[in-house]
């Protein structure tokens, strides 16, 4: 037993044991002991010579080979998180774009057919252009209202000898940005002339039912400031939104609006057709997931590199996986997943989106690439100790009924801690 002792100690100074969320179940770790036990009732007893370099190399063997294996598995799991997490898809992204407010359960729809007819809009007062140098308004004090919905604010603004009408535009605009009101003003300028534009915050109709979300009213009936700038000049006035949802007529006071409070969609222009929004597997997850099979099978094409002349008793590493991708390249490429001239697996960084239908094909559980990698990895778990030389001391005494089960793990250290 020097030998697993000697494992055992390098393992735990050298290595810190990967942490797995796989849980099996009492009948897949029954089938992994009948498995040793029928694979070891035929091993021999081997001399090997371990290094720590050889220990490692065995241990990234199985390592690559469980990373390949799990990965594979979440593939071809339809129920798998790889596919339940979803993403909003839309086929006109320049009219409609959406999110997921939460991620949506199994009562969540195919798709959803959209048209929009009319976006919502802010109400645009644009007053009257007046010279930028003139002095349309006397010096004196001018109290006036603004009024939106049942809110009613009250200025007073005073307007000085030497005052031009920019000047005053620009008290004005001050004034009404210092208060949270959902009125903004700006000044607009022409030339020579100038305009005060006040924009409401809110898209849409109020749910007062008035007409304006907002309305200006002087208090000085001598002196009329509203009047003199045109404030009260209705430029673009405020309107819903109007759209159907699967042929359905709604309307909202925003462009963005909520669907059975888990989608979120905003509204960006008018559609001149229907717009398609689909529900897809997140390309995000998928691409995570994809470059962690690649990154595992390229590793056991790294370490299949670096194995040495085999001898009698020895499998060929390269010669294992490389046969995985045997008649299957077609099917790779049409998923996105390209083979290199050295046997490695690359995703072309051109292909930016993620082929879902193809790759959900590729990785059906029966098909015939999963099976592939199903029976590789087999071999590379069960015994990841037949890659390298060793040396056969005794052959198995065949007329014994008993095996010891854990012989290959005694020469490989997998049963310590989550390894085996």
């Amino acid at each position: 037993m020097k030998v697993s002792n000697n494992i055992y100690n390098h393992l735990s100074t050298e290595l810190v044991p990967k942490k797995r969320n796989t849980i099996h179940k009492s009948s897949e770790l029954k089938a992994v002991y009948s498995s040793m036990s029928k694979y070891n009732k035929n091993s021999p007893l081997y001399l090997v010579s371990l290094s720590d370099k050889k220990q490692e190399h065995i241990i990234d063997i199985k390592e690559s080979a469980i990373t390949l294996r799990d990965t594979t598995l979440s593939f071809s799991d339809p129920e798998s998180s790889v596919y339940s997490q979803k993403q909003v898809h839309s086929d006109h992204p320049s009219v409609i774009t959406g999110d997921f407010k939460r991620q949506p359960g199994p009562d969540l729809p195919g798709y959803l057919e959209l048209t929009v007819d009319a976006l919502a809009t802010e109400q645009v007062n644009i007053g009257s252009y007046l010279s930028t140098d003139g002095e349309t308004v006397p010096p004196g004090n001018y109290r006036f209202s603004l009024f939106t919905g049942d809110s009613q604010y009250r200025f007073n603004l005073a307007v000085s000898e030497g005052d031009t009408n920019y000047s005053i535009q620009n008290k004005f605009a001050e004034s009404v940005n210092g208060r949270d009101m959902g009125v903004t003003a700006t000044i607009l300028t022409e030339g020579d002339s100038s305009a005060l534009m006040l924009t409401s915050k809110e898209t849409g109709l109020p749910e007062s039912g008035e007409a304006l979300r907002f309305r200006l009213s002087d208090a000085n009936e001598d002196r009329s400031f509203v009047e003199a700038f045109g404030l009260n000049q209705v430029s673009v006035p405020p309107a819903n939104a109007e759209f159907t949802v699967n042929g359905e007529a709604h309307a909202s006071t925003s462009n963005h609006i909520s669907i059975n409070q888990t989608v979120e969609l905003d509204f960006h222009s008018v559609s001149g057709e229907p717009v398609n929004i689909s529900f897809v597997p997140d390309t995000g997850v998928l691409k995570d997931q994809l470059s962690g099979f690649v990154e595992a099978y390229n590793n056991l094409v790294t370490l299949a590199e670096h194995e040495g002349p085999a001898t009698i008793g020895s499998r060929s590493l390269s010669s294992d996986i490389s046969g995985i991708l045997k008649g299957h390249r077609e099917a790779l490429s049409a998923a996105g997943i390209e083979v290199s001239d050295d046997g490695r697996l690359y995703t072309p960084e051109s292909n930016g989106s993620v082929h879902v239908g193809e790759l959900m094909e590729l990785f059906e559980a029966d098909s015939d690439f999963v099976s592939e990698i199903s029976k590789a990895t087999e071999r590379l778990t069960l015994d990841p100790m037949a890659y390298i030389n060793k040396l056969i001391v005794t052959y198995p005494n065949k007329e014994e009924k008993t095996s010891a089960t854990y012989t290959q793990s005694m020469y490989s250290g997998m049963m310590f801690n989550n390894y085996a």
